[in-house]
């Protein structure tokens, strides 16, 4: 016989709550479920993610990468399902020919169809107020002056909005606790014979704030420190109106303090009042992973000293400048030409150092910029920008730095030996800041593929 709870007693009215309270109860835990099933499997914080979020390649632990992820890494930017590190061949020839951020996402999208529809319609939605926005009197405003811009280039229009980076196709994979985005596949010392071509994919780290960072505090050095988990630093610890004919001028990549220090590369730098600093390496610095040799992970990785696109031929009158700019190719002996006046520093003491970096901060050639110049690696505007749109709080072990969105570049100004370049807030125009300025700070690395597989092969 079936119970009618309608009309019945207070015995059956209680009944009748307890069966719509657990039916909720399911319906709730259910709902859940298929949240939490949904940010292990593609997307977590805006991200679009090629594996589970929570896998790392490196395991910190055993200083052992983890076979499954990597070659999940492997099928998602090749596009092709027999790409493994016993199957090698697949990459090996994408990297011949190099492959952009632009084929990764592609090839990622192919793969991975359902997700790609999910982000037409905020990309087509993005797409729109991107238009809109670069036709405003505002970005006029900033193309024509954007050091004095106050608005670091954020766009008025609200389908703009940077509270997530989420509007345009955007591949994270997470190494050494980080999240970084795979911008770019080559190979090691191109159109060099006598050297080995290994397979090497360059990750630009995705946003300068990261959850391995949240207890990170705020006075962790002089110059640099972190606000709500995001990395902030001085690009150099001193601001010279010197000629750039001086020894070491203040906007020299090489002898930087940002190089140096914050990310945890060691060597000389000019220091308060242009005296000259040694900066050791430290294990607590937040790259240390990335740049020491004892923890493992700099097995593979590899340095610009092997890349010929760093070497030599970067040219930002390529992007749209009227002039190159300096600290973009390592070479002493470049052939790229066409600088204003003397600002470019081969033969300088120091200005290859990078060179010879694990990290290293992006040149404005390599990461890009607006939709005309998407650099070397033909980023995404979505990578390009932050995923946070304000900053509340001071950094420096004197509590006396103020932090701003302005991501930097290696890339000097091409007209004062102070200022340097980088990125607005929106990620869609370049612009140029003092060298004592504190920013974002978003480094990249290059990760040995072939010494990956070769680790790892059966």
């Amino acid at each position: 016989m079936k119970r009618k709870f309608a009309g019945g007693g207070i015995f059956d009215k209680l009944k009748l709550t307890g069966f719509v309270c657990l039916f909720l109860f399911v319906i709730t835990c259910t709902m859940a479920n298929i949240v939490l099933a949904a940010l292990s499997t593609g997307i977590e914080g805006g991200f679009s993610v090629i594996y589970d979020i929570s896998q790392d390649l490196w395991d910190s632990v055993s200083q052992v990468l983890d076979k499954s992820n990597v070659n999940k890494l492997l099928w998602n930017i090749s596009g092709d399902s027999t790409a493994t590190v016993d199957n090698m061949a697949p990459i090996e020839a994408l990297a011949a020919t190099r492959m952009t951020s632009e084929d990764m996402i592609a090839n990622y999208n192919k793969m991975n169809p359902a997700s790609a529809d999910e982000d037409l319609s905020a990309a087509t939605k993005f797409a729109a107020g991107r238009s809109a926005y670069n036709a405003s009197a505002n970005a006029a405003s900033v193309s024509a002056n954007p050091a004095t811009s106050s608005e670091y280039l954020i766009p008025s229009n609200e389908d703009y909005s940077v509270s997530a980076k989420s509007y345009e196709a955007e591949i994270i994979v997470e190494l050494g606790g980080l999240k970084w985005t795979p911008v770019y596949l080559s190979t090691t010392n191109e159109g060099k014979d006598n050297e080995p071509h290994d397979v090497i994919l360059t990750l630009w780290l995705a946003d300068n704030q990261q959850d391995a960072w949240a207890d990170r505090k705020a006075d962790e050095a002089e110059f640099y420190g972190f606000i709500d988990g995001a990395l902030y630093g001085r690009w150099s610890a001193t601001r010279s109106y010197e000629s750039p004919t001086v020894e070491k001028p203040a906007n020299m990549y090489g002898t930087s303090y940002m190089r140096t220090v914050v990310l945890n590369n060691g060597g000389d730098y000019i220091n308060v009042g242009l005296t000259q600093a040694t900066a050791n390496q430290s294990e607590d610095n937040p790259f240390a992973l990335f740049t020491m040799k004892n923890f493992g992970l700099t097995e593979y990785l590899v340095t610009p000293e092997y890349v010929s696109w760093q070497e030599d031929g970067q040219k930002a009158t390529e992007m749209g400048r009227s002039y190159n700019l300096p600290n973009e190719n390592w070479s002493q002996n470049t052939t790229v030409g066409n600088f204003y006046e003397d600002y470019h520093y081969e033969g300088k003491t120091g200005n290859d150092a990078w060179k010879d970096d694990y990290i290293w901060l992006p040149s404005l050639s390599e990461m890009g910029y607006n939709d005309n110049y998407n650099g070397i690696w033909k980023t995404t505007i979505s990578q390009r920008k932050l995923n946070h749109d304000s900053v509340d709080g001071n950094i420096g072990s004197n509590g006396a730095l103020e932090p701003s969105l302005f991501c930097c570049a290696r890339s000097g100004y091409w007209q004062t030996a102070d200022r340097i370049c980088g990125l607005g807030l929106g990620g869609n125009y370049w612009t140029h800041n003092v060298v004592v300025g504190t920013f974002s700070v978003r480094p990249a690395l290059h990760l040995n593929l072939t010494e990956v597989a070769k680790s790892l092969k059966k």
